[in-house]
């Protein structure tokens, strides 16, 4: 089956949503269909072949349309800057597709499925955030689209309500790439390749410090949890991975603040998508944090769907996770130990409690790890297009 997948967002990206991307289109690829990326001119610091950068192991087609990245005009606000560069992409999407041939269209960007629909060609739209505006536009495309993918059941629910019909709906949340945490290393060679302490507990956050820019993912709440544990007598050493930089600064100058010193904690900024899992696998204890805010966005209460999460179980690893809907939505406590999201002090304590149990903390890290089979890439794009009528001759999914 011929696949394209459109985004209107930069690709590739050092952002999460570009991996998700990316694994999305080489799980597809791997079903054996024929699978092209379409994205806009936007300029991106990430040179070189995605496929490559995002370290997938079944490259697609990637085709950057020439649209005006106004952006980069420095003389544009932001804002009209984005308005344009959307005006310019449409357009030349427009044009795109008056040639371009695909049995099925794939986005997670409703900014753009309007143009998809008018080609007559099923699409597939799969939902990361929902709009605060234009719901009226955004209901009617959601009932023409064939199948509409939610990350959660508190986001199916919301647009079940806003007059989406339930049928067209399925939760599928984010996937993992077992793959690539198939076989690694040992956690004491894993802590050398890195340079971590061997004799200290390293506990550990891989991922964005930030979502959609602006939304602080917890960071300062782990540093902070990280500083009550200092004052026992665990011997830890926290590391926390991942960008963007410019946030970086101001948690270093947090933990020094809270008497939390370079040998207390280290800030390793971001890292290639290709080096995640084994730097996952240097840590002794995973932390999933929220910040102290969370109920107050959408995005922890509803929207997020816990790739890094997965790739924490994916490793083995126990897991320390903020207690907030989406999460429960894919996991219980017999997989993770919960603490209260954006509470410090709950989380210091469900740290303390996995590394004063280590052998109940790891029997749940099984149970995680076995749970998670279930959301491999391959397996969830399978689910996905299972709900799709293949043309004559398509491979099966």
């Amino acid at each position: 089956m011929r696949i394209t997948y459109v985004t209107h967002t930069r690709f590739p990206t050092e952002k999460a949503h570009g991996h998700q991307i990316a694994q999305v289109c080489a799980a597809m690829r791997q079903l054996g269909h024929e699978v092209t990326l379409v994205h806009p001119n936007v300029w991106t610091q990430v040179q070189g072949d995605p496929c490559r950068y995002y370290g997938v192991s079944a490259p697609f087609t990637v085709k950057r349309l020439n649209s005006l990245d106004a952006l980069q005009k420095w003389w544009i606000p932001g804002y009209f800057a984005f308005a344009i560069s959307m005006w310019s992409y449409r357009r030349v999407l427009r044009t795109f597709l008056k040639t371009h041939e695909a049995d099925l269209f794939y986005c997670r960007s409703w900014e753009v499925v309007g143009e998809l629909l008018r080609t007559g060609t099923s699409v597939h739209m799969e939902l990361h955030t929902l709009p605060r505006m234009n719901r009226k536009t955004f209901v009617k495309y959601c009932n023409q689209c064939t199948k509409i993918i939610c990350l959660t059941s508190m986001m199916r629910d919301a647009i079940v309500r806003w007059g989406v019909d339930a049928k067209k709906t399925m939760v599928e949340p984010d996937g993992v790439d077992l793959d690539r945490f198939a076989s690694l290393p040992e956690t004491e060679v894993s802590k050398s390749e890195f340079d971590v302490p061997s004799n200290r507990w390293v506990i550990g956050y891989v991922g964005s410090l930030v979502t959609r820019s602006i939304i602080e993912k917890g960071m300062r709440e782990l540093v902070q949890a990280l500083a009550i544990i200092k004052r026992g007598e665990a011997k830890f050493f926290g590391w926390i991975v991942g960008g963007p930089d410019a946030y970086i600064g101001e948690y270093k100058r947090q933990a020094q603040k809270l008497g939390l010193t370079q040998d207390d904690v280290r800030f390793e900024g971001q890292i290639l998508s290709s080096r995640v899992s084994h730097t996952i696998a240097a840590c002794d204890v995973c932390v999933y944090p929220a910040p102290r805010d969370a109920e107050k966005h959408a995005y922890f209460m509803r929207d997020t769907s816990p790739l890094k999460l997965f790739e924490y179980l994916a490793a083995g690893k126990p897991v320390v996770c903020s207690d907030i809907p989406p999460i429960r939505d894919t996991v219980d406590e017999s997989m993770v130990t919960f603490c209260k999201a954006g509470d410090p002090r709950s989380m210091a304590d469900a740290i303390e409690w996995v590394l004063n149990h280590p052998e109940e903390a790891q029997r749940k890290a099984q149970r995680g790890k076995e749970h998670v089979k279930r959301f491999d890439w391959k397996e969830r794009m399978k689910r996905i297009l299972s709900h799709f009528p293949l043309p004559a001759g398509a491979p099966p999914p």
